[in-house]
């Protein structure tokens, strides 16, 4: 094979595996998180312990291995509690549901627990991806239905 042949052929290797990476990282982009379920397991005075269970639908072609990710929910504006998600797997095209625990605040929220008003829920955070031989953060916003933040709030 020809010297200037050679470099086209890994020229275009080069181009074809960084065109994949970057719609893959476009595909992560859209990755959608959502609470399935949320059980109280204690409540003190301060604090309500919830047990969550949060889903990850993956929308890229490759397997994604999840690290360590922080999450903040608030409610209406306010912080009600963070948590942490341990690494998962996440197949290509598929799902993972993970558990993890979860602290909330009482002081906000005592607010919205046996009334009528539903607070607007939002759950932020950022996930690190390994993808190949690099690792990619991800951030992510997830806004409940209004039924399932009363299902939050109540913890059913």
């Amino acid at each position: 094979m020809e010297k200037r042949t050679k470099i086209i052929v890994i020229s275009v290797i080069v181009a074809a595996v960084g065109i994949f990476g970057y719609i893959q990282y476009l595909s992560l982009s859209d990755i959608h998180v959502s609470i399935i379920q949320s059980k109280v397991v204690q409540r003190t005075n301060q604090n309500t312990l919830y047990n969550l269970q949060i889903q990850f639908q993956n929308p890229s072609l490759l397997f994604l291995n999840v690290g360590k990710t922080n999450f903040v929910v608030s409610a209406n504006g306010e912080n009600l509690g963070t948590g942490v998600l341990q690494a998962s797997l996440i197949p290509a095209m598929g799902k993972t549901v993970s558990q993890t625990p979860f602290l909330a605040e009482n002081a906000v929220l005592d607010k919205y627990n046996n009334t009528n008003s539903v607070p607007s829920l939002k759950m932020t955070g950022t996930s690190e991806y390994t993808v190949l031989f690099t690792t990619v953060s991800i951030p992510f916003t997830y806004y409940p239905t209004q039924n399932e933040a009363r299902a939050f709030i109540d913890g059913v």
